[in-house]
C-alpha cells in the first residue's frame, strides 16, 4: 500500500524553530526531516508566502517572528497552496442587462449615464449593437417616443422598452451567426420571421 503523506509545512516550521537562530539549510533539514531537498523546498515556499519563514541566502530558511507567533498560537498548517481569490467582472453588457430588467424602459443614453465610467471603449457603440441585435431577436423593441437630446441639432435618443425578460443571465449575441443565445434557457433566439410581431 502507498504511504500516505502526511504535511510537512508544519513540522519544517517548528523544525526551524528549534534551531540555533531558527535557521537551517535545505540539505540538512532534508536529512532531518527525512524527505527529498524538492519537498522541502515546496514547503518552505508556502511557509514563505505566509510570512512564516524568510530566506536570507539561496537554499537557507530562517523563522520569523511571524511564525513563532503562529507556533504560540496552536494554529495548524496544511500542505496546500491557498487559492487566490478571483474577483468576478462583469462587462458592460451585463451591467446593462440588469437595468434594463428594472428600468424597462431605458434609452442608450440613460444606460450609459448609469453604467458608464468613461474608461470602456466605444460604449455607446457597445450598447447600440448588443440593443439592435436583441430587438432581432425580440427581446427588446423600439417605442416610438424620443427624448431630446444635449445636442442642439440631435434627433433626440429612441426609447426602448424591454419585451421578454429572459431571466438574471444576460443574453449573448453571437454576431457570427446573427442570433442571441439565452443563458438562462439554454436555447439560441434567431431572428423572428418576417411580418412577425
Amino acid at each position: 500500500m502507498r504511504a500516505t503523506k502526511r504535511p510537512i509545512a508544519q513540522p519544517l516550521l517548528a523544525l526551524l524553530a528549534a534551531l540555533p537562530d531558527g535557521t537551517g539549510a535545505r540539505a540538512e533539514l532534508a536529512e532531518r526531516m527525512a524527505r527529498a531537498p524538492n519537498v522541502i523546498t515546496t514547503a518552505a515556499l508556502i511557509l514563505r508566502r505566509r510570512h512564516l519563514v524568510e530566506t536570507p541566502a539561496r537554499g537557507l530558511y530562517r523563522i520569523t517572528s511571524a511564525g513563532r507567533d503562529w507556533l504560540a498560537s496552536g494554529r495548524q498548517l496544511t500542505d496546500r497552496p491557498e487559492r487566490r481569490r478571483v474577483a468576478r467582472t462583469t462587462g458592460l453588457r451585463e451591467r446593462a442587462w440588469w437595468v434594463m430588467r428594472n428600468a424597462r424602459k431605458f434609452t442608450v443614453a440613460t444606460l450609459l449615464d448609469t453604467l458608464s465610467d468613461g474608461s470602456e471603449r466605444d460604449a455607446d457603440g457597445n450598447l447600440s449593437r448588443y440593443l439592435c441585435a436583441l430587438e432581432k431577436a425580440g427581446v427588446v423593441e423600439r417605442t416610438a417616443r424620443r427624448v431630446p437630446g444635449a445636442a442642439p441639432q440631435s434627433r433626440g435618443h429612441v426609447v426602448w422598452r424591454l419585451k421578454r425578460d429572459l431571466g438574471r443571465l444576460a443574453p449573448v449575441c453571437r454576431q457570427r451567426h446573427g442570433t442571441v443565445y439565452d443563458p438562462n434557457s439554454g436555447e439560441v433566439l434567431p431572428p423572428p420571421a418576417e411580418g412577425a410581431q
